[in-house]
């Protein structure tokens, strides 16, 4: 996409600044180094969550990291320093989730996309082929001075996504010297790191360059018991043989009609129909998770070059970050059991069963135990920002900046197996004369089975914006500031999806989509201080008021507005109470808006405890139900839009002035939600799981009974509701054994404006300080409590409660930690809560339901030594030592049966106890 004339006009406005700087430094500008001052001065302020330079936020709550107490903490992981927070949460885009591949950070646990993710203030190009969620970790650890959450509603500032909040890395920017890093993680897999930072500083500018490299390996799924298949050891089912869907060994399985039958191991013979039926419901298994990765390995190199120069009475400063990441992990898709048709015609036919078709089981992973079946995915991340500062009147500053960035890489890029020569290979003599299906090992003739799927995008954005703020005249309590500023964004992508479907196994594209967007936007904002040290008087210590208003102009969704105001009112001193109200919204991302980018239509089990007769259950012993479910994106997404606002109170006792205490009483009404149903996947959906959840989501849940001429594989004799869905030329399918003509119905899911959330709570934070001749003691405490979370599924639809249900953020989470720090010396010990909620998605038993169960609450302890050797060490002199260890009484997490998981990965992890040990060197 081309810019347009209003993106080549901010692009004019934006570089213009540099030509000027060149006219002014040849000027004696009037308060030339009262400017330089205040440049300096405001870059020590907490500059997220408002416009106005030396002006912190009023009304909201913020939360600050600064470096030292990063590196304290022991956490490298860029998005885990957030998801540890009690705002914070691992729903959604987790490393947890993906995998190891992506992850992003979540406020609230109301969305990757809801929360904003800046860099020094800026955006920068999101990550993931088929997501778009903004990762924090393309920068590295080593180039962050501080970490700023706002957790509030800030779209009057930032425009879309900042409806949970805002997160603010802000960069190092003067740094002298070098510093290189070495460290080493050990859990259930090993990662090693270098990292390291370089600068200089000179009279009128300085640069960071700071770098990292990450090398991970993987983790196999039998890692963990309870990351099996079989679960029956923890109450559950053995996955591995569900139905028609079955995990055989290398003799693999046959299934004819709704039975399975296991294989003998002859050496490559047929069977005879005596030995297959004495195997009846009895084949062998082999669980996938002896063979295939939970979390894939990774290598990531990451580079950011910060600088900076004074031109004239102002700053010309540059960011450019380069981020290159590769996963690899051996891929389960399709190749554990691949179906084989047998037609009667066959020479693999075993005759005597049936008179149809067969359908054979095939493991391929299983007997290419050896053979590279390796999914990998890789991305390469660039952003670059210029921006300029300068003093144009005598109490105004300008700002002008332009951003440009891409992300490009493949999210799928894997073996697959070939559906369509396995339709085939046991019938065609050309193909069936190389193999034999009831031959173990690797095999010639079976290597066209491997086919592949390549998924591969790219996304660029280019940023425009322009601001001036100052102080625009004075009051008694201080100066009245201002802002007011412009902003132009374009968003471009483009996704290419391959497989070799087809008799050739060459490679074909099956989906090439691209789309675009450009916003314009205005914005102002005021600081009005009303009472201070100048004019206070009894109960009005001080005063602060802010308003904020933005407007933006969307090419494919029209226009918003928003606006926030804020109040901070001091009483007394050490008392200070303050308050927001502002609407926030987010558009759908290029991706969400695009059907053709994302689209899947599954045969599944899923959990039928409806007690509806229109909708029966297939299996009895496990309680499921066959349907054809669908998920991906769709067209005609609304934006969302919330209205969010905050109460708060802050203590700092004039008799402890180390104290501080702080609580807020937040409340979100958040409509259109853009997301797909919840707990919609096959392995925990809730659809038809209760007679109140087949209610909840009826409008999601097509009955569709098959005929009884319905004939597997001939969509001419089904239930016509299929066909749309069938033949949806955005849909891929993964195949499976389900016999089609046992489908009970159709889980019309997929992301869609999914109606309303409500939430409501408490945040409580301690901060002491405790100065003694043994040396420094921190105690901080930080908890919040979701006081009321509802949700519904359409926008007039009624609201349910989704408060401490699975799936859904826990209502209760907190992190206490002591720390101490003495001539070189520092320690911490941290206790991390997530508070107990109800599964209420359990699953059924050798065909009983089990009963929803109360997960526990799970607390587990950090801990943290580091030693710095001082001047008086000579040649150690700068050298930082570093031992951390997570979940330091490794424990366990609780069992929560959902679909074919036992654990909640959303609420804990399987890691066990993570060692760290980390050195440092300060030249």
């Amino acid at each position: 996409m081309k810019i347009g004339q209003t993106g080549r006009a901010a692009f004019g406005i934006s570089y213009l600044a540099l030509a000027m700087a060149g006219a002014a430094h040849a000027q004696d500008i009037t308060g030339r180094g009262a400017a330089e001052s205040s440049i300096k001065q405001d870059a020590e302020i907490i500059v997220t969550g408002t416009a106005i330079k030396g002006v912190a936020p009023v009304g909201s709550a913020t939360v600050t990291m600064d470096r030292a107490s990063l590196v304290a903490s022991g956490v490298r992981d860029t998005a885990q320093l957030i998801a540890q927070l009690p705002q914070g949460s691992s729903l959604g885009t987790s490393q947890n989730s993906t995998g190891g591949r992506q992850q992003g950070v979540n406020l609230r646990g109301l969305g990757n996309n809801a929360t904003l993710l800046l860099f020094d203030g800026h955006r920068w190009a999101p990550q993931g082929v088929i997501s778009q969620i903004p990762d924090p970790s393309v920068i590295p650890f080593a180039a962050i001075e501080r970490v700023e959450v706002v957790t509030d509603g800030a779209s009057a500032i930032y425009g879309s996504d900042a409806v949970a909040g805002v997160v603010n890395y802000v960069l190092r920017k003067d740094y002298e010297g070098l510093e290189i890093t070495g460290r080493y993680n050990h859990t259930l897999y090993d990662q090693r790191a270098f990292e390291g930072v370089l600068g200089h500083r000179w009279s009128e500018g300085g640069f960071m360059l700071g770098f990292s490299y990450t090398d991970r390996d993987p983790v196999k799924r039998a890692a963990r018991d309870y990351l099996r298949n079989d679960l029956r050891s923890f109450g559950g089912n053995n996955n591995n043989l569900i139905g028609t869907t079955v995990f055989p060994g290398t003799p693999g399985a046959l299934i004819i009609g709704s039975t399975v039958y296991g294989l003998p191991a002859t050496n490559g013979a047929v069977p005879s129909a005596a030995q297959v039926t004495a195997l009846k419901g009895n084949p062998t298994l082999a669980d996938p998770a002896d063979m295939y990765d939970y979390f894939s390995s990774r290598k990531q190199i990451s580079v950011l070059l910060k600088a900076h120069q004074t031109i004239g009475a102002g700053e010309l400063s540059g960011t450019v970050n380069y981020n290159r990441r590769e996963n690899s992990a051996r891929a389960q898709e399709a190749l554990p059991n691949i179906s084989i048709n047998l037609t009667p015609s066959s020479p693999w036919y075993i005759p005597g069963l049936t008179t149809g078709n067969e359908t054979l089981v095939y493991n391929l992973g299983l007997n290419y135990a050896n053979y590279d079946l390796t999914q990998r995915n890789k991305e390469e991340t660039f952003n670059s920002t210029l921006e300029y500062k300068t003093r144009i009147f005598k109490t105004f500053d300008w700002t002008t900046y332009a951003s440009y960035g891409f992300s490009s890489g493949c999210n799928v890029c894997q073996p697959q197996a070939n559906t369509t020569i396995a339709a085939a290979i046991a019938n065609t003599p050309s193909y069936y004369s190389t193999f034999n299906p009831y031959l173990a090992g690797q095999q010639s003739g079976a290597d066209m089975l491997i086919g592949g799927f390549l998924q591969e995008a790219k996304f660029r954005t280019a940023d425009f914006g322009t601001k001036i703020s100052g102080a625009l005249f004075d009051l008694p309590a201080g100066s009245v500031k201002v802002a007011v500023g412009g902003e132009y964004t374009e968003y471009w992508f483009w996704l290419l999806a391959q497989n070799k479907l087809n008799l050739q196994n060459a490679w074909q594209v099956s989906r090439s989509t691209k789309s675009g967007r450009h916003v314009s936007s205005a914005y102002g904002e005021a600081f009005i201080p009303v009472f201070g040290s100048a004019n206070r008087i009894p109960g009005f210590d001080r005063l602060d008021l802010s308003a904020a208003v933005r407007w933006d102009k969307y090419s494919d969704f029209g226009t918003t507005a928003n606006p926030k105001f804020g109040l901070n009112w001091q009483p007394t001193g050490g008392v200070k109470l303050r308050g927001s109200w502002g609407t926030s919204f987010r558009a759908p991302t290029l991706i969400e808006s695009n059907p053709a980018t994302v689209g899947q239509t599954n045969r599944a089990y899923i959990a039928n405890g409806a007690n509806d007769p229109s909708v029966p259950v297939t299996l009895s012993s496990t309680g499921q139900s066959a349907v054809l479910n669908r998920t991906g994106n769709t067209a005609g997404l609304k934006p969302e839009s919330a209205t969010v606002w905050s109460l708060g109170l802050d203590l700092t006792p004039s008799f402890t002035p180390n104290l501080k205490f702080g609580v807020t009483y937040y409340n979100v009404n958040y409509k259109n939600r853009i997301e797909s149903l919840p707990n919609q996947t096959a392995t925990n959906a809730l659809v038809l799981s209760s007679p109140a959840n087949r209610e909840l989501f009826k409008d999601y849940f097509i009955v569709a009974p098959q005929p009884s001429t319905c004939v597997n594989g001939n969509y001419a004799t089904y239930n016509p509701a299929y066909l749309p869905f069938l033949n949806d030329k955005n849909a891929v399918f993964t195949p499976s054994t389900i016999n089609d003509c046992t489908l009970t119905g159709i889980v019309n899911g997929g992301t869609q404006n999914l109606g309303n959330v409500k939430q409501s709570g408490l945040d409580f934070t301690l901060n002491y300080r405790l100065e003694t001749k043994a040396g420094t003691f921190a105690f901080d405490g930080s908890f919040t409590k979701i006081l009321n979370l509802q949700k519904s599924l359409t926008p007039t639809g009624a609201l349910f409660n989704a408060l401490d249900t699975f799936g859904f953020q826990v209502s209760s989470r907190g992190r206490a930690s002591v720390s101490w720090r003495k001539d070189g010396f520092n320690a911490n010990v941290a206790a991390n809560y997530v508070g107990s909620y109800l599964n209420n998605a359990t699953i059924t038993v050798a065909g009983v339901k089990l009963p929803d169960t109360q997960i526990p609450a799970w607390t587990t302890f950090d801990g943290n030594l580091g030693y710095e050797f001082g001047e008086n060490h000579r040649w150690l002199s700068g050298t930082r030592l570093a031992l951390g260890v997570q979940n330091l009484t490794d424990k366990v997490p609780p069992i929560v049966l959902s679909g074919t998981n036992a654990v909640d990965t959303n609420n804990h992890n399987v890691w066990g106890r993570i060692w760290t040990f980390e050195i440092s060197h300060k030249f």
